[in-house]
């Protein structure tokens, strides 16, 4: 069997699905050598970053334009030069691709969480071309034959969306690198050191980007909450760079020298960083699956999170669920967490005891049986 992996362009610069794309392929390689895998990824075209005016009172650039125009005809062109017996993409955003493929051979990664593009996500992407395209590749997604749901919340909210058979539907979790585990030695001490500040006693860690849906402004009056409590924190966000409107709001709240920010840290340099954390919070609006949520489990660290069917079928009974709606509500759960040593061990075991059942080995077999299903469908 040949299977051509589809991926993202690297210019999206999408984190998450760089890590699927890439333990996917080597979990395949390893459970299932005799499969031929191709990974497919052309360049982009490259333009300069040049406004340009669009609908909405919105604007782009020539770098966004270039790169919404080479899936549309840069991909395209390229996938009739590949030969596979199944061919995967990887990335639901991506679907469109499956109008210029067979559809009998085409299977595709839904990440989105819940209610598909109508409802759920167009709260955090405003009417215009980029939705217009990706409600495109929702419905070019929705002719392939196989669909991988990565969460049962997504699976439902994909059926309540769209009228596609449920059986062909099939849900495979994410894995977590081995990689992610606890510390040892001096290492958690090290980071600590490196940047808690004087008279600073907790350090909370935040990973992903700054967009609206992760709920960075829950986040950060959280954190004053805590601080008027007396409790000394400091908040590591990692992966993302701050909206003009946080960076204000970090103003009025008197937090710029309580808040740590790196853009950009390697996937191999996360496990330093989540092992260091006193808690992981991740207060998001929406997401697909929540990857950081079992790479901080894996670690050891406890988690706050969103209380929310998604997060709550991906953490069990191993994370401390706050309301995301209520500032104060977070803060509870987080103080709860740091004064509670026998609440935080707790969580610690849990958390440790469910990332086991993430593994990348796992997800490449059970997709492996998806691959096998559709060229039995064509027998």
């Amino acid at each position: 069997m040949k299977v051509a992996l589809l991926r993202d362009f690297a210019e999206e610069k999408w984190p998450s699905i760089e890590v699927y794309a890439d333990r996917l392929a080597q979990g395949l390689r390893k459970v299932a050598p005799e499969v031929e895998i191709i990974e497919v990824q052309p360049p982009a075209w490259s333009w300069r970053d040049w406004r340009l005016p669009m609908l909405y009172g919105r604007s782009a650039s020539l770098q966004t334009l270039g790169l919404y125009l080479s899936r549309w005809i840069r991909y395209p062109l390229a996938l009739r030069k590949i030969q596979a017996d199944v061919y995967h993409i990887l990335d639901n955003s991506y679907g469109h691709l499956a109008f210029f493929l067979d559809p009998r051979r085409t299977v595709v990664t839904y990440h989105s969480g819940g209610s598909g593009p109508p409802k759920l996500l167009r709260q955090w992407n405003p009417e215009g071309p980029s939705m217009w395209l990706f409600d495109l590749a929702f419905r070019g997604m929705l002719r392939a034959a196989r669909i991988i749901a990565v969460s049962h919340y997504a699976k439902r909210g994909l059926l309540a969306e769209a009228s596609y058979p449920s059986d062909r539907i099939h849900v495979v979790y994410h894995g977590i690198d081995e990689r992610f585990g606890p510390a040892t030695g001096d290492e958690r001490q090290q980071v600590r050191r490196q940047y808690l500040q004087p008279g600073e006693k907790a350090l909370l860690l935040h990973v992903g980007h700054c967009a609206a849906r992760k709920n960075v402004g829950g986040l950060l009056q959280a954190i004053a909450l805590l601080r008027q409590r007396e409790l000394k924190v400091r908040l590591l966000q990692v992966g993302g760079v701050f909206t003009s409107a946080q960076r204000h709001l970090m103003e009025t709240l008197g937090l710029h020298e309580t808040v740590t920010q790196i853009p950009y840290v390697p996937n191999a340099e996360l496990p330093a960083f989540y092992r260091a954390a006193d808690v992981f919070v991740f207060p998001s609006f929406y997401e697909g699956f929540g990857i950081p949520l079992i790479e901080s489990m894996a670690c050891g660290t406890p988690v706050v999170c969103s209380d929310w069917e998604l997060f709550r079928e991906v953490c069990g009974d191993a994370a401390l669920f706050a309301d995301p709606n209520s500032p104060e509500a977070l803060a509870k759960a987080i103080a709860q967490v740091l004064e509670d040593p026998a609440l935080a061990s707790d969580l610690r075991e849990r958390g440790l005891r469910r990332a086991r059942e993430f593994t990348w080995e796992r997800t490449a077999r059970r997709t492996l049986e998806v691959y096998h299903r559709v060229l039995e469908d064509r027998v």
